[in-house]
């Protein structure tokens, strides 16, 4: 059953496992880069090309998450009030552009052109040794991702694709992804050059780096959707509103909850705001020391709302949005 409490909203403490996950993925691509990079040169494959570009962009990629990381880690400060949380989408998204640009428009271009200028294949051995060892690799890597997410979906309640297509945080789906198309690239690789050393038939080296380039630029255009969306405060899910929706009114002196508003401020970071009616009869200053307690109560009870904005009404001004002010109107 998935769980709607608001302890199932993501929690800050994958920090350390994403930078794990993206150093782990740095060093097997690293690694592979200049394997495949080597075996393409000796071997004329296309398709060990389309791979060398790809890993090498992905590679790319991991120094661009690195910078997320650390950038989005920092304090709050004069300049940006509510944090660095963005900086992660930021980088994220020109790690996706990366992967468009170098590992999908390139292999795409290379694959037509080697449809029309095939290139004989030579030291098969050397490519086929190198791919071999590049699926183990990159299936380490990918092991330690989906190990990472795995973990962080069951504590959130969800299952795998889902935490994948809600999750605020890029780093280690994007880590996930591109290991996932590594892994499959060079699978497709490997089957490509075994298939012309067989039947002596060029066209299947073309045709897999054609596929690989497509499937580059599926998931690049899947990521960069998935950051700008983020980057344009996108709403939490709908049930993780409803949840502090009810976590609201379970508060003593709460009565209604009228509007409620809950954006990403960065990973493990939401912002919301709400209109509540509040069970006092005393004074302004009354209703500004229920709310406080409120806020302060919500906010220890969920980590991850790091903003909580509430604005008394009563039942007429119900209409009224919601306003980022704590205490009554004078």
């Amino acid at each position: 059953m998935t769980d709607t409490t608001p302890a199932a909203i993501e929690d800050d403490d994958g920090r350390d496992a994403s930078l794990t996950s993206v150093l782990a993925a740095f060093a097997a691509n690293a690694t592979i880069a200049i394997a495949k990079g080597i075996a393409a040169a000796l071997t004329g494959s296309t398709a060990l090309f389309a791979e060398t570009l790809h890993t090498v962009a992905d590679a790319g990629n991991e120094v661009f998450l690195f910078i997320a990381i650390r950038r989005s880690a920092k304090p709050p400060d004069a300049t940006h009030p509510l944090g660095y949380g963005p900086e992660r989408w930021y980088w994220a998204l020109l790690a996706a552009i990366g992967m468009f640009v170098v590992g999908g428009a390139v292999s795409i271009w290379e694959g037509f052109n080697a449809l029309f200028n095939p290139r004989p294949l030579e030291d098969f051995w050397i490519g086929v040794a190198i791919l071999v060892g590049a699926i183990c690799l990159d299936g380490i890597s990918r092991t330690i991702a989906i190990r990472e997410l795995r973990g962080r979906a069951s504590a959130a309640g969800l299952p795998l694709r889902q935490f994948l297509d809600e999750s605020s945080d890029p780093t280690v789906t994007t880590v996930y992804l591109e290991d996932t198309i590594d892994v499959i690239g060079a699978s497709l690789a490997l089957a490509a050059l075994v298939l012309h050393q067989v039947t002596g038939i060029e066209i299947f080296d073309p045709l897999a780096t054609i596929v690989i380039g497509g499937l580059l630029t599926y998931v690049a255009i899947k990521l960069t959707g998935r950051n700008r969306a983020l980057l344009t405060n996108q709403a939490v899910a709908e049930r993780h509103v409803e949840a502090i929706r009810d976590a609201l009114v379970a508060q003593p002196g709460i009565m209604a909850v009228h509007s409620l508003e809950a954006v990403h401020l960065g990973p493990s970071s939401v912002m919301a705001a709400a209109e509540v009616e509040v069970r006092s009869s005393g004074t302004a200053d009354d209703v500004a020391v229920t709310l406080e307690v409120v806020r302060d109560t919500l906010c220890a009870n969920v980590p991850a709302i790091t903003r909580l904005y509430l604005t008394p009404v009563t039942h007429a001004s119900e209409a009224r949005g919601p306003g980022p002010i704590d205490e009554p109107d004078p």
